[in-house]
């Protein structure tokens, strides 16, 4: 069966990878597992021994039907043929239980992937993905280095995230262009610090890194349209040098920023 580009089809062939991954998910008796993409079940067959039930969600048609009659005497698998990224989680999720998540991201859809896993978070206690290994040096980047990012504020503000592993472009067919990571995401109870607005909070993020090369206070005044003394004035206020660089910020630092420019932001765009 031939991989289809136009899916960004990868299957992992590294049969020793597939068990450690499924490992990594610390499945216990009773857990209900989502598989995102199933593919030609390298890592289904190690869920079946473990999980109480595995659904495997597989986009394309005929490989659900090459899992099918591979598993044909499992009777704890659960397939469905369907985009991801129009699976009803909530949904699902009311009639399995709180599910662990697991799966190979193509990289054309990991970001709307990740956006979806941090929305239904509510469901989810955990999750394994492979994802592009400089996607995972974002992800689990800590503040001060290159790779802190909007995208390592969005997920460690619900999760604590771990680099596992790397996997070699050998360890698929095809074999892809990038090198891979597993990453372990664990969804926190509740966010890492308080933010009373948190959309206010991701605004606040994303204007600082819009111009990632100036400094904290140019960034964010030419991002929000906003006056450099107020915004000094803010920055000052939460004791944060008007001259540092965004990258060095930690989340605690962006939920006070954010709650302090809140005020400013109203009085400006009332």
């Amino acid at each position: 069966m031939r991989p289809k580009k136009s899916l960004s089809q990868n299957f992992l062939t590294n049969d020793r990878a597939a068990k450690r991954i499924v490992d990594s998910l610390d499945i216990q008796e009773g857990d209900t597992v989502l598989e995102i993409g199933a593919g030609k079940g390298a890592l289904t067959k190690y869920l079946l021994e473990k999980a109480k039930k595995t659904v495997a969600v597989e986009i394309d048609k005929k490989l659900c039907q090459y899992l099918e009659q591979r598993f044909t005497e499992k009777n704890n698998l659960v397939l469905i043929n369907k985009d991801i990224l129009k699976i009803d989680w909530g949904n699902l999720a009311g009639k399995m239980g709180h599910l662990k998540v697991i799966g190979n991201l193509p990289y054309r859809i990991t970001s709307p992937l990740l956006s979806l896993l941090l929305e239904n978070r509510e469901f989810i206690p955990l999750s394994v993905l492979m994802v592009q290994k400089e996607v995972a040096k974002r992800i689990c980047a800590q503040p001060g280095s290159k790779d802190w990012s909007p995208l390592s504020i969005t997920v460690q503000l619900h999760a604590d995230v771990k680099t596992l592993f790397h996997l070699r472009p050998t360890s698929f067919y095809p074999s892809p262009k990038v090198e891979s990571s597993v990453i372990k995401i664990v969804f926190l109870k509740r966010p890492r610090v308080f933010i009373a607005d948190e959309n206010l909070f991701l605004l606040v993020v994303r204007s600082a890194f819009g111009q990632r090369r100036k400094i904290i206070l140019n960034s964010l005044s030419a991002n929000l349209n906003l006056p450099k003394t107020e915004v000094e004035l803010i920055l000052n206020k939460v004791k944060i040098d008007p001259k540092r660089r965004p990258e060095t910020l930690s989340i605690q630092e962006f939920a006070k920023l954010s709650s302090a420019l809140g005020n400013l932001l109203n009085c400006f765009f009332a």
